[in-house]
């Protein structure tokens, strides 16, 4: 292997840099703007982020911009213009983000950016070669392209920890107080600009390479040959003989195996794409007879996903994943029959793997519409059944004000409806998954009281760290308990466990009492920490019970705090949960002492019915009544 000269580098720096500089331009901007965010961490501006990733995608972008005008010969007025356009298109994807974090943000520009990151990535591979026969030099100019890459990742690595390991030794040996932000800035720095240079100064500059059976790489057959080939052929093993399974025994396939069955998939389609000069050599019939043989075996596993998503979408309706999985299932469907056929155009996976993708992201058709709207369907229907969606206005509502600090309160009792727990659980996860992907505007139309505009005002006025979750709010707004996404993985709902806690910063009265400290009691303190007899009052709670004891030097008294605690679990039902500092004490009065327990923090359990206090920490104040 012969290393290239410093000349050399230098000669395909200035040329890759002359070829492609908007894409090395866009490099250097991700890299610097991203070493910038690392100095402000935490970045809590949306605008930063939305920039790096609209930089980050000018790279692709312009690469395929510029290999195709010089595949199609472009003027230099329309290789400007088409810059002009690459801009455009980057602006758009850019101000399709949301410009700041707010309740009402989802996941689908993000998606989308990907969707289209991706799409832009397949282009890479098939735009110098769009409407050309020459199967040979695409597979000879992606092989070219891999090998690049993968080097491009290794050197970069290199670089970094070499760089980091000398920075650690100047640090060690010369107390330099180097900042730990340096390290991923060189990281950031060496993949965005090294990386990006050295991928471009690989691009070979001719497209009409032929391939020779010795110019394919020996390494890269020994590789496909004796792994890839293995690994696959295990791998198909094990699902067809769960596919035998699910004939036999008659149990429905797991959601998993669509994952499973789209990772083999593409690893065959991967391995065939590596051996397919050998297709074309005669002393490789064996080749020839696997890379048809799989597309055959491929047919049955495609059958198998599409039984198991449509289980899946049959239950619980569509979503964005479930429709990129029956998406992908499509599209290998379409993959196996076309090669099963004996058809040979390479160009047809990323070619038609891109297009999939990009008509998936729009439309009445694509994956955001679907979705929303037969989840919200499926909510409809749920909510309609049990008489609490009439004519689409939810019956009995709560209604909520905002409190002092800013957070929402409900106005009289909080449960005014109630659902089996499957069906409330299925109401949940739907409000869930919308809040998460698609946005509550088609839901908000079922209340009287405007949702919307009631959380914009209480993030507004909020003094403290209340988080608002749109999807409780609705929930409950609907009369309905709201359970988060973790107690639904619990199936035997056996056990829920509650904690609340307030903010420490808050002024708190304590001229009427006479004593105040801090306490921390329950079944998680150790008895050590318990331990504080010597102090004037000492609250204890009774083991696995929801009694609180206070003692003193002259004698005890105990109070029973399981209806406070029932009330709390009815209001919040489970998980974790903020509550203002000011409705959150218990407030006692008993043999001849006014005790005030401010909380700070309370967990406990609930077990078939039965509360459990786990852990309480909080001010322990005491006024000493005088008898007159």
């Amino acid at each position: 292997m012969r290393f290239p000269s410093i000349a050399q580098l230098q000669n395909d720096g200035i040329s890759s840099a002359i070829r492609f500089p908007l894409s090395l331009l866009f490099g250097f901007l991700a890299a610097g703007l991203g070493c910038w965010m690392l100095e402000i961490d935490p970045v809590e501006d949306l605008r930063l982020l939305n920039l790096l990733l609209t930089f980050a995608l000018g790279i692709p972008l312009y690469f395929c911009i510029d290999i195709l005008a010089e595949k199609k010969n472009f003027t230099p007025f329309h290789r400007q213009i088409s810059w002009i356009i690459g801009l455009v298109i980057l602006g758009l994807i850019y101000f399709s983000f949301p410009s700041e974090n707010t309740f009402a943000n989802t996941r689908v520009p993000y998606i989308r950016y990907t969707i289209y990151n991706l799409a832009i990535h397949l282009m890479v591979a098939f735009l110098p070669y769009f409407g050309s026969d020459n199967q040979e030099g695409f597979w000879n100019y992606n092989k070219n392209l891999f090998i690049r890459l993968v080097l491009g990742v290794y050197y970069s690595l290199v670089i970094f920890i070499g760089l980091s390991l000398a920075l650690l030794a100047i640090n060690a040996l010369f107390e330099a107080n180097i900042q730990g932000e340096t390290y991923p800035q060189i990281f950031t720095i060496t993949f965005g600009v090294f990386n990006t240079w050295f991928f471009l100064a690989g691009i070979p500059k001719t497209f009409d390479n032929k391939l020779t059976q010795d110019d394919y790489p020996k390494g890269l057959k020994i590789f496909t040959q004796f792994i890839l080939i293995p690994l696959l052929l295990i791998y198909l093993c094990i699902l067809y003989f769960y596919g035998a399974k699910i004939l036999i025994t008659g149990d429905w396939p797991k959601g998993i195996v669509t994952y499973m069955i789209i990772a083999i998939s593409v690893l065959g389609i991967f391995t065939n794409l590596l051996l397919y000069p050998y297709q074309q050599w005669k002393e490789s019939g064996w080749i020839k007879k696997f890379h048809r043989a799989y597309y055959i075996c491929l047919i049955p596993l495609v059958v198998l996903l599409f039984l198991a998503i449509g289980i899946r979408i049959q239950d619980y309706g569509l979503t964005v994943n479930r429709y990129i999985i029956t998406l992908m299932g499509i599209w290998l469907a379409f993959i196996s029959v076309y090669y099963t056929l004996g058809k040979k155009n390479i160009k047809t996976i990323p070619i038609s793997l891109a297009l999939f993708m990009i008509l998936s992201s729009f439309g009445p058709w694509g994956m955001f519409s679907l979705g929303e709207s037969m989840q919200r369907s499926r909510l409809s229907k749920i909510l309609t059944e049990n008489n609490i969606l009439v004519n689409y206005k939810i019956r009995n509502p709560v209604k909520w004000e905002i409190g002092k600090n800013g957070n929402l309160k409900p106005i009289g009792q909080l449960h005014t409806n109630s659902l089996p727990r499957e069906e409330l659980n299925e109401v949940n996860s739907i409000l869930q998954y919308l809040a998460d992907y698609h946005g509550m505007e088609t839901i908000y139309p079922w209340f009287d009281q405007d949702l919307k505009s009631l959380m914009r005002q209480s993030k507004d006025e909020q003094v403290n760290s209340n988080y608002l979750i749109p999807s409780k709010l609705l929930v409950e707004s609907m009369g309905l308990t709201y359970v988060p996404y973790y107690e639904m993985l619990n199936e035997s709902n056996s056990l829920k466990e509650m904690t609340l806690v307030t903010n420490d910063y808050y002024q708190l009265e304590i001229s009427e009492f006479d004593y105040l400290r801090r306490f921390n009691i329950g079944t998680w303190v150790s008895a050590e920490e318990e331990s504080f007899s010597y102090r004037k009052y000492h609250l204890e709670v009774e083991e696995n019970k929801t009694k609180l004891i206070l003692k003193w030097a002259d004698g005890q008294t105990d109070f029973d705090i399981s209806k406070e605690l029932k009330d709390l679990f009815n209001l919040y039902g489970g998980g974790y949960h903020n509550v203002p500092s000011e409705e959150f004490f218990f407030l006692i009065n008993q043999d001849g002492l006014e005790i005030k327990i401010q909380i700070n923090s309370l967990t406990m359990t609930n077990s078939e019915g039965t509360l459990v206090l786990q852990n309480l920490e909080g001010l322990l104040l005491v006024n000493e009544i005088q008898e007159e």
